[in-house]
């Protein structure tokens, strides 16, 4: 008989001790996003925008595609709470669809057209916001109609 008390009792323990163990955070906390992106005053057509913790916060980078000028990233997928980088692209447009491989071929070696991104909003990127906890943050980027030639390749 008391060989059994303590197999249940051993049980009972592994039991609890799985299910606390799966009651743990599912990560870092984050926020909703949402905003426009202007260049010169102007809606970015298409681009993608992204935003990565900034030192001492940790987590993962997210992103949203920006379309006509407006982007929005839900809590779920949201940026981590606290001081982040903000880095902006716009899509790379060539007047067709970038999956075109006939297009590409008759295209030849014809420069890439220049980026209306400014490289201090995107690869370099020194922009930043604090996302606040527990609201729908609101982050406009205007970007000056400054255009910079930018490798994609």
């Amino acid at each position: 008989m008391t060989m059994n008390k303590n197999f249940l009792y051993s049980g009972s323990l592994l039991l609890l001790g799985a299910f606390l163990a799966g009651c743990g955070s599912s990560g870092p906390a984050r926020s909703a996003v949402e905003g426009a992106v202007t260049v010169g005053g102007q809606p970015l057509p298409a681009g993608r925008i992204i935003f990565t913790p900034l030192a001492p916060n940790k987590g993962p980078a997210t992103s949203a595609r920006i379309t006509a000028g407006r982007y929005q990233i839900a809590k779920s997928d949201g940026p981590v709470i606290g001081k982040n980088r903000v880095d902006v692209e716009a899509d790379l447009n060539l007047g067709f669809p970038l999956d075109d491989e006939e297009a590409f071929t008759r295209r030849g070696a014809a420069p890439i057209p220049p980026s209306p991104i400014p490289p201090n909003y995107s690869a370099t990127a020194q922009l930043s916001v604090e996302i606040q906890p527990g609201e729908i943050n609101k982050y406009d980027v205007p970007i000056p109609a400054t255009a910079h030639t930018v490798s994609y390749r």
